[in-house]
């Protein structure tokens, strides 16, 4: 049994954008994305689970995402926003339906979707205004293709635990 998360990867100009500024700050360590599904653990196969998003995506065709400003949970999350295109939602259900059908739940806990960037995390309340600070003048607008989404491992290596791409999966 593996834990997992869905989303979709950035193009790498928007991704080295994205980690100059995650670096100045307490950012995750997973590649910069939009989340899709929340962790989730899979108690069969990665061959298996793959197959299972691939009927989700089927027909399902390419679109472009919108990231647009900033926004934040809170005092505690700062994020690129994202706009939830018809598209993005369409995507977003999909995958809940098909892995619903297989038992896993969200793990959302009520929360309604809401995509988004993630630039800083678990932040103090100095270290929020810090950053917010900092970002005044950075107000990001960009396009991204969404042709695939990407299915995110725990990989553990002794005591470290990192999310990793260990797949691609195109739409349609």
């Amino acid at each position: 049994m593996a834990d997992f998360f869905l989303g979709i990867t950035l193009p790498d100009d928007f991704t080295e954008e994205v980690e100059s500024i995650r670096r100045r700050f307490a950012a995750p360590k997973t590649a910069p994305h939009i989340t899709l599904i929340p962790p989730f653990r899979w108690p069969g196969t990665d061959k298996e689970l793959e197959r299972v998003i691939c009927e989700g995506l089927q027909d399902c065709p390419s679109f472009i995402v919108t990231a647009q400003g900033l926004g934040r949970f809170g005092r505690a999350v700062i994020f690129i926003d994202v706009v939830t295109s018809p598209e993005l939602l369409e995507l977003y259900s999909r995958l809940k339906e098909t892995l619903g059908k297989k038992g896993i739940a969200s793990s959302a806990k009520g929360r309604s979707y809401h995509p988004h960037v993630t630039l800083a995390t678990r932040l103090s309340t100095g270290e929020f205004h810090k950053y917010m600070e900092e970002l005044d003048d950075y107000c990001p607008v960009r396009n991204l293709p969404c042709n695939a989404v990407a299915l995110f491992k725990m990989e553990v290596q002794g005591r470290f635990r990192r999310w990793q791409v260990v797949k691609q999966i195109p739409l349609g």
